[in-house]
């Protein structure tokens, strides 16, 4: 019977790993401008490219080495909302619209698959502020070489002292592309990690 490696991996490299290496990652996204305050909430729009168009990794015995990483979309995307701890309690999502100006899409997204609200806990590390984070649904279908300029149209309430509070907030995204990255570098605790489980994308640090 064949014997899985995966378990056996990690303890190997880091035993012949001597230092650590670097990857270089460029990334096509957008910066969000917008938003506003909806029952004394901040809202904002955070998106993180997922599409890979290229780039190589490689490691071997002695040594880990990367190539140039594009990323692009498609985007997930989330709503934040940032209040004062004790104040807001929850976050509803209704209704999204995008347009893009150079494809022209004008769409709204299904109703249907925006569902629960997001309540508002504690920030660490931050003892003044609580957030509510409403993770969409599905991936935003929309690359910025391509598509363009990007507005999205958030039609949300937010709970406060057991009043809900509706607004249509709008967001405007403009593509952009990240090299401030530069080098990613991997100790020998990061490849411990290779065969477990990825830690939960909202809580990994975005850029």
């Amino acid at each position: 019977m064949p014997i899985p490696l995966r378990p056996f991996l990690a303890p190997l490299l880091v035993s012949l790993l001597p230092g650590c290496a670097a990857i270089v990652a460029k990334k096509h996204t957008y910066g969000s401008s917008g938003g506003g305050a909806v029952n004394g909430a901040q809202v904002a729009l955070r998106v993180k490219p997922e599409g890979n168009a290229g780039g190589s990794f490689v490691m071997s015995a002695m040594v880990v080495s990367g190539g140039m990483a594009t990323l692009d979309g498609p985007f997930r995307w989330r709503i934040e909302a940032n209040g004062e701890p004790g104040k807001q309690e929850s976050l509803m999502i209704h209704r999204l619209r995008t347009k893009t100006a150079l494809s022209k899409q004008d769409e709204w997204y299904p109703a249907e698959k925006l569902q629960g609200t997001a309540d508002f806990r504690m920030v660490k590390d931050e003892p003044g502020r609580s957030r509510a984070v409403y993770e969409i649904p599905g991936l935003l279908q929309v690359k910025p070489r391509e598509d363009g300029a990007l507005e999205v149209f958030a039609d949300l309430s937010v709970k406060s002292g057991g009043r809900w509070e509706r607004k249509m907030v709008k967001f405007h995204l403009d593509p952009t592309v990240k090299r401030e990255d530069e080098f990613i570098f991997l100790p020998a605790e990061i490849v411990k990690s290779i065969g477990e489980d990825p830690a939960d994308w909202q809580n990994s640090g975005w850029d």
